[in-house]
């Protein structure tokens, strides 16, 4: 050894060694997100699980370029934003309904669970597993969750992708009414929700009778207490439930445990190991818990997914997981403290877990604070609450003094688009020579769209009135002034696609072809003062345009049928649904194949039959889909049609 070196720096990695090139490399491999130039000059074998989640639409970063090469460039591709499902993450999904959160939370599902080019590369599809309780069932209204649709393919966007299983766990003493809100959605399977005895210990025995610590205990659940201090080493819920019942209480406390504990006898009784919840934990499958129930309230749902967190994260998966809490405000609260313990637990060793986790919600300000300290991106949606952006301000990366700008850009978000945050995100810093570097993005944001889905869209909203007869114009399109007349020239520039320019106006003594009017005789006509704008008696009027002429349906041989009718008796009595795959049945009868047949066709022929709806409400198409009885497509011009399922 020279006397000169110092056996101490033989351990501090130099600038340009092999181990701080490690270390660099370890942050690139790592990163949640990366835009799709940060990709392109780092290679695509440093990030080798990864998912197209949408479109760039702009960066907001110190350093980087507004928008990405691909756009600037206009060469027919499109910036991109990527997530790395290849390591783990955690992530907030928010926004105001109908802003397209549980669209991006699906996104993000099948960037997890779906193999397909489209998407990205998944040669290793993960565990999945997404909480659901609905408040709403209190009232009996209960809906399907909207992760279960990821068990259908779009028919216009399925390609060659296989859509994942999809099981649905739900209390056994509400398996009939479940099986019957999901009755609509092929593909997903229903069953009870059981435990093992060994799936119960002391600590989730405590939180399933929600006891937090710390909290004060009643007198006779310091007896319960002191029962399960005596089984620590050893617990037996059959020994614990004969040595509860060896105890002299009050009829009073009595009830108050049976109460405590009869939601997690049902789910016990007949549980076993070949039916315990912990079987369904496996690759490439999304088990939904679905606790939506009369007869469960908030806390005890949490309880519930505590426990399930727990048995998740111990399931043997070697390819990883990811947790989604879907509508979490709906339960999320400062009574789940055991549950927001677990979840900021499992988001702490997430990188040991192999775990992702995903908390999608309106309210961010129902998630715990310490969740977004720790969030590796954040997707806001459309909101209009300054104290909700003050929630996020306040653990974001994002510079504070551009908070007034950034509550202007969330507001005009429109559906779909969102911003997101991410600080270890990497995007690409372009140089004056035209070069560039990888770099976090820090404390700057991304305008990102999502991207369609392949797999069925159940979040979309139910109109009143359903304008599928004519195509919607564009939001940006220039709508001419009241009173204002649209040069010949410009007509058919100004009006929607797929409707053609008004024919000049007829002469007053004929009536125009197809309108039916009569000429008015001049003996009976009567002067009308003109009014700004309009033609005065002695001018000619011209006509309204005529209605968009009718495209030809969907060929009935296009795209097969992805999944086989549903039976009858599966429509619960829904007269109106019935009446609609009768029409359709005679129909096939009559064409010999069971061809596309427009929305108002089908109206004019189930209204025929006897069923009662109102004009261009689609609800009954809607219904029928969900139930698994027909399928419905969208043409290019907007207009919708309507196909029954084979048998």
């Amino acid at each position: 050894m020279s006397p000169l070196s110092d056996p101490e720096d033989s351990l501090l990695a130099l600038p340009s060694s092999t181990t701080a090139d490690s270390a660099n490399t370890h942050a690139l491999r790592t990163a949640p997100i990366i835009t799709s130039d940060a990709l392109i000059h780092l290679g695509p074998g440093v990030i080798p699980q990864r998912a197209v989640y949408g479109r760039l639409l702009s960066q907001h970063a110190p350093g980087f370029p507004s928008q990405c090469r691909a756009d600037r460039k206009a060469k027919g591709g499109a910036g991109k934003v990527y997530v790395n499902t290849n390591a783990p993450f955690s992530a907030l999904v928010c926004g105001v309904q109908g802003s397209g959160k549980s669209h991006s939370t699906s996104v993000l599902l099948e960037s997890c669970l779906v193999k397909d080019e489209r998407l990205g590369t998944l040669p290793e599809p993960l565990s999945a597993l997404v909480f659901h309780f609905d408040t709403a069932a209190g009232g009996g209204l209960v809906q399907p969750c909207e992760a279960a649709y990821l068990a259908a393919l779009d028919p216009s966007r399925a390609g060659n992708a296989r859509a994942p299983p999809v099981k649905v766990l739900v209390m056994p003493n509400s398996i009939t009414n479940m099986r019957r809100v999901y009755a609509g959605l092929p593909g997903v399977t229903v069953e009870p929700l059981h435990f093992a005895p060994g799936d119960i210990n002391g600590s989730r025995l405590l939180s399933m009778m929600k006891l937090a610590d710390g909290q004060q205990l009643p007198l006779y659940m310091e007896a319960l207490m002191d029962i399960l201090r005596s089984m620590e080493t050893n617990f037996s819920y059959t020994a614990f439930r004969a040595e509860l019942a060896r105890q002299k209480f009050s009829p009073a406390q009595k009830a108050m445990l049976n109460i405590r504990l009869a939601l997690l006898d049902s789910c016990l009784a007949g549980g076993d190991e070949g039916n315990s919840v912990s079987r369904h934990f496996v690759q490439g499958q999304l088990t939904i818990i679905d606790l939506s129930s009369p007869f469960m309230d908030p806390t005890s749902a949490c309880g519930f997914f505590d426990l399930i967190l727990g048995l998740f994260i111990e399931a043997p998966c070697t390819s990883g997981k990811i947790v989604v809490l879907d509508e979490a405000h709906k339960y999320l609260s400062e009574s789940s403290s055991r549950l927001t313990e677990s979840l900021l637990t499992v988001i702490r060793q997430q990188r040991h877990l192999a775990t992702r986790v995903v908390v999608s919600t309106q309210e961010p300000t129902v998630v715990p604070e310490k969740y977004l300290d720790l969030c590796s991106f954040v997707i806001a949606h459309r909101f209009s609450s300054p104290l909700w952006l003050k929630t996020l301000a306040n653990h974001l990366s994002a510079d504070n003094n551009t908070v007034d700008s950034l509550f202007a850009k969330i507001v005009a978000l429109r559906t779909g688009e969102g911003i997101l945050f991410a600080a270890a995100g990497l995007g690409l810093k372009e140089d004056d020579s035209g070069g560039g570097k990888v770099e976090p993005l820090g404390r700057g944001y991304v305008v990102v769209k999502s991207r369609l889905r392949i797999t069925r869209d159940g979040g979309h909203s139910l109109l009143a009135v359903q304008a599928d007869e004519a195509p919607v114009p564009a939001m940006n399109a220039s709508v001419p002034s009241a009173g204002m007349q649209t040069p010949p020239q410009q007509r058919a520039n100004a009006l929607p696609a797929g409707m053609r320019t008004p024919p000049e106006s007829p002469p007053r003594n004929q009536s125009s072809a197809g309108q039916g009017a009569s000429p008015i005789p001049s003996s009976t006509a009567q002067p009308v003062k003109a009014s700004p704008g309009l033609p005065s008696a002695g001018q000619a009027a011209t006509p309204a345009a005529p209605p968009p002429p009718s495209s030809p349906p969907p060929s009935s041989s296009g795209p097969p049928p992805t999944r086989k009718r549903a039976p009858i008796s599966s429509c619960n009595g829904d007269t109106n649904v019935t009446h609609l795959v009768s029409y359709l049945e005679s129909q096939e009868r009559i064409d010999g194949t069971a061809g596309y047949i427009p929305f108002k066709q089908a109206r004019t022929g189930i209204s025929a039959r006897g069923a009662v709806i109102a004009k261009n409400n689609r609800g009954i198409f809607e219904r029928a889909e969900r139930m698994g009885f027909v399928e419905i497509m969208t043409s290019a011009e907007g207009r919708r049609y309507v196909r029954l399922l084979p048998l």
